[in-house]
């Protein structure tokens, strides 16, 4: 795939040098922009892969410069569109998957449709077609989703190996709420010293939660078609009563969790005072690390309120995207197609600890994934092509943050669930306009 095009791009540079008399190297010099939050010259393991990359394809395009220029990932997005704006962009960006509408919305990003992917084979495509290959497809393809991450939970693979509890089969709550009490731990004194589940409603920074996962499943969508939230349900109601349930009735989850946030979550979880865990899945290599190991650690997505299968829960990521107005735009789509290609696929994974985008790479590396610090990737992919969705374009900031004040609510001050459900619906309401 990526052979062909460069065969091609050489054969015809070749021929016109030949045929103008030059004598000149086949390249002429040029240099390529990349903004990313990932440092070449770092020892991240996407840091080495992104090197290597480099390498590689200056290697094969004498006289080419990739040049990174390194950006602080909270400020790269406002500042990439800026930059388009005024003309002085970079000719490849990573863009977090929040953001794509805005830049797609300027005409900041080439279509990729008209520069990659409408050379490729039926075949080719089929290894990538899922989700993000297709989000905001209509009139054009205009990234390539090479780091993707979703939330979903966390669990110690040790204990429920030791309990002969497979995490692939806790496909609802009432399984999972199951398996999370027999594992529950409490002393002689009644204190609980090894709590099922930890989690969070602390707004603060608040990120994917299990309410949303469950509306989508129950009633098919978060938002109305004008972005105004639609959680004061029968589905919204199921949802906040959840969790109510796993802090009162089957009390898996301690009761401080209403103003815990993701790192008191992760600091439970790491110190053994917990057996699942709300987890992003891009946190999964450093939790092993603090546990001693692959083997301690797995990673499952989001069970559903009572059915078969997983819940759908909001994926996440970097895209890549060539600049529109970039004036090396089929030179940087062909870096992107190196970035995106079977060989790097399997780089982000082995090096880069990245779960694998394509179907190919877990089956053509299989033994690899049965190595205890790859395994947990495999149900991540899975995870993001089979439970992923994205929020509509046209909803606003703070969605979680807004349910979790409905959660707050009940459990603090008693509140009814469809009162508490339908205040915090009026609240993100009025903070985004709606």
């Amino acid at each position: 795939m990526l052979g062909r095009a460069l065969r091609k791009t050489l054969w015809t540079a070749g021929l016109a040098l030949a045929l103008s008399g030059m004598t000149a190297g086949i390249a002429q010099a040029q240099t390529l922009r990349m903004w990313t939050f990932l440092d070449p010259n770092g020892v991240e393991g996407r840091e080495v892969v992104l090197k290597q990359l480099i390498d590689t394809f200056q290697a094969e395009h004498p006289g080419v410069t990739v040049q990174v220029e390194p950006q602080v990932w909270q400020q790269m997005n406002d500042k990439f569109l800026a930059a388009h704006q005024t003309g002085t962009a970079p000719d490849l960006i990573f863009v977090s998957i929040n953001r794509l509408a805005d830049a797609i919305g300027i005409g900041a990003l080439a279509d990729l449709n008209e520069l990659i992917f409408n050379d490729w084979t039926p075949e080719e495509i089929a290894d990538i077609d899922d989700p993000y290959f297709n989000y905001k497809a209509e009139d054009g393809r205009y990234f390539f989703a090479i780091s993707r991450a979703q939330f979903g939970i966390c669990y110690r693979k040790d204990l429920l190996s030791a309990a002969g509890i497979d995490a692939n089969e806790l496909k609802n709550f009432k399984q999972f709420i199951a398996a999370a009490k027999q594992l529950q731990e409490v002393d002689a004194n009644g204190v609980v010293t090894r709590w099922g589940f930890s989690q969070g409603f602390g707004t603060a920074g608040a990120t994917q939660i299990i309410g949303l996962s469950i509306l989508m499943d129950e009633q098919g969508n978060v938002f109305n078609e004008d972005g105004t939230a639609n959680w004061a349900t029968p589905a919204g109601v199921k949802a906040l009563d959840l969790y109510v349930d796993m802090v009162r009735g089957a009390k898996i989850t301690p009761e401080q969790a209403v103003s815990m946030v993701a790192d008191d979550v992760y600091d439970q979880f790491t110190s053994g005072r917990a057996v699942f865990a709300r987890c992003a899945s891009a946190r999964v290599p450093r939790l092993a690390q603090a546990l001693g190991g692959f083997d301690k650690v797995g990673w499952m997505s989001t069970p559903s309120l009572d059915g078969d299968d997983f819940a759908p829960t909001e994926i996440g990521g970097w895209p890549v995207a060539v600049w529109s107005g970039s004036q090396h735009k089929e030179l940087a789509a062909e870096f992107l197609e190196l970035m995106a290609s079977k060989e790097a696929d399997a780089l982000w994974v082995k090096i880069g600890l990245q779960p694998p985008v394509r179907p190919s790479t877990v089956a053509e590396n299989a033994a690899l994934f049965e190595q205890p610090e790859y395994e947990y990737m495999v149900a991540i992919a899975d995870g993001l092509a089979h439970h992923g969705w994205f929020p509509p374009d046209n909803a606003g900031n703070g969605y979680n943050q807004a349910f979790y004040e409905a959660v707050q609510d009940v459990l603090t001050n008693g509140t009814p669930s469809l009162e508490a459900l339908k205040k915090s619906e009026d609240a993100y309401n009025r903070a985004n306009r709606l």
